[in-house]
């Protein structure tokens, strides 16, 4: 072996051994970006002194000058006739038939993506067919809201529709009654009315929520953490979160008395789509996939609650692109695919999910199984009920919550110890105005609400005590608006927020409640693990 042959061994070999100490360390799993960095100079030093050392330390020709003759070969190699064309040159060297040059030039699909079939093979989406969208539960026919379709809004010729159940509380006087049934009040709908009034008036003219102009993107120190400037480019996300609150009162892009408010943002998440799937828009590296799930999810309701064909291929793709960023051993998300995952993504990611059974998706059961799996790695407590932010890492509420609220998603009953030892380390931390976190508070009252039982009871009274005061009630640009919470507010700014509180708000008619169905979940999806 020649001296090229040492020097590349031996560099491969310390470049091997260095990885595995990385991943057996999980040295990357804090300050990822600065490490990768440093790795990468790193890297490149070591390279440039291995090459210098093989090929020398001056380039053969510096200071010469090329004499002599040069030869140049061409190499001709002849395509069949019936290849397509498939280079994006404008300016080809060669002469194309004129049906080559025809497909070259006519206008690109507006999905730019091939057909996704009904009967998918193994790892991908399927869509339901349009006439057949399987309802969430067997429930009686007066359950089921029929709806219109009216000329002159997003997919306009898409035939009449039915509200899935799991939706249908939100509809007319449902909701009202729904409400009152489970904990709602006048005062918490006209919170309601009142943030969904704020939000339709800072939505931008190209539909979606600015997310720095409402305060996003402000540094804070999170967990020990510092993201300096994450959430000012979340404009995907914060506008994925205010449609969400708007759909969960019952408006869609074709009903309700926000239904422009509703087709503008919807137009702008699926307008900005990237060819990957993704919904994250211009997002940071460390808010895109959570960005991306939160517009998967409106778009997916939305879909789901009028039945508009328009936006299934493109929900196909976003749905398509969650499950590529799953990490296919640990079955955990975080920001970039192959990460090991962590329970705040995963929730987010395990709702899109759920979100597209309900709009007639299938073929992602193997995400949902590989889902449970992560959800037991950070699983600790006698009944597993207990959950952190990673494996290893201590369990907190928000996560217990979290990792909750996904295992109903994914057909845990809620009377399983399990769901009982979470219950209790909410309970144990109810909430008071002095400890505002939109999000915890969002996951808690998911969880409890879901669930069922005397602690959801005690959880409302307390939440509405506390949640109620927050919002601006006083005249002038911010009335109804939830100011940004001390945690996490300084990520999403007042958009947010209001819109979080809201959702928590809407939680009596947003969804039937999972401990009212819980022999069809238990049926359509394994126990957890």
């Amino acid at each position: 072996m020649g001296t090229g042959g040492i020097a590349w061994s031996i560099l491969a070999a310390v470049t091997a051994t260095g990885l595995v100490v990385i991943v057996r360390t999980r040295w990357l799993q804090s300050r990822t970006l600065a490490k990768c960095v440093a790795l990468s100079v790193l890297l490149h030093g070591v390279l440039a002194v291995v090459c210098a050392f093989v090929g020398g330390w001056t380039p053969a020709s510096w200071g010469r000058n090329d004499e002599g003759r040069m030869s140049i070969t061409v190499a001709l190699a002849e395509e069949p006739v019936d290849a397509p064309a498939v280079a994006e040159d404008s300016s080809p060297s060669h002469t194309e038939p004129a049906a080559a040059q025809d497909a070259r030039t006519a206008p690109a699909a507006a999905t730019d993506v091939p057909a996704i079939p009904l009967l998918p093979a193994e790892g991908e989406v399927a869509i339901a067919p349009v006439d057949h969208v399987p309802l969430l539960d067997a429930a009686p026919a007066e359950s089921q809201v029929a709806k219109p379709s009216p000329d002159g809004a997003v997919g306009a010729d898409a035939p009449s529709y039915r509200v899935p159940n799991t939706y249908a509380d939100r509809v007319g006087a449902r909701r009202a009654t729904a409400a009152a049934a489970r904990g709602g009040s006048e005062a918490t709908e006209r919170a309601v009315q009142s943030a969904l009034a704020w939000l339709a008036a800072a939505q931008a003219a190209d539909g979606r929520w600015n997310a720095a102009e409402h305060g996003a993107g402000v540094q804070r120190a999170v967990r020990g953490n510092h993201q300096p400037g994450v959430g000012a480019k979340s404009d995907h996300g914060v506008t994925g979160l205010a449609l969400l609150a708007f759909l969960g009162a019952g408006n869609t892009h074709r009903d309700g008395p926000h239904a422009a408010v509703v087709e503008r943002g919807i137009r702008f998440l699926v307008g900005r789509q990237r060819s990957d799937g993704s919904l994250a828009g211009d997002a940071e590296f460390f808010a895109a996939l959570y960005c991306h799930g939160m517009a998967t999810i409106a778009v997916m309701e939305c879909q789901a609650m009028t039945g508009d064909d328009v936006l299934r291929q493109p929900l196909a793709r976003a749905v398509a692109r969650t499950v590529a960023m799953q990490h296919p051993h640990t079955g955990g998300w975080r920001y970039a695919a192959g990460d090991r995952g962590d329970t705040s993504q995963c929730g987010w990611q395990v709702m899109v999910l759920a979100s597209a059974r309900n709009a007639g998706m299938t073929g992602f059961e193997v995400a949902e199984s590989r889902a449970r799996g992560f959800l037991q790695s950070v699983s600790s407590g006698a009944a597993g009920g207990l959950a952190a932010y990673r494996p290893g890492e201590r369990p907190s509420m928000a996560m217990t919550a979290e990792a909750l609220y996904c295992r109903l998603l994914l057909g845990m009953p809620a009377g399983q110890p399990t769901a009982t030892e979470a219950l209790a380390m909410i309970a144990a931390a109810p909430p008071a105005a002095s400890n505002y976190n939109a999000y915890t508070w969002y996951y808690a009252t998911l969880a409890s609400f879901h669930a069922g039982g005397p602690q959801w009871e005690r959880w409302n009274l307390h939440l509405q005590s506390a949640l109620l005061p927050l919002q601006r009630r006083e005249s002038g640009p911010l009335q109804g608006s939830w100011d940004p919470d001390p945690v996490w507010g300084g990520h999403g700014g007042r958009v947010y927020s209001t819109a979080l509180s809201a959702m928590t708000l809407e939680v009596y008619y947003r969804h039937l409640p999972m401990h009212q169905r819980e022999p069809r979940m238990a049926a359509a999806t394994p126990s957890s693990p």
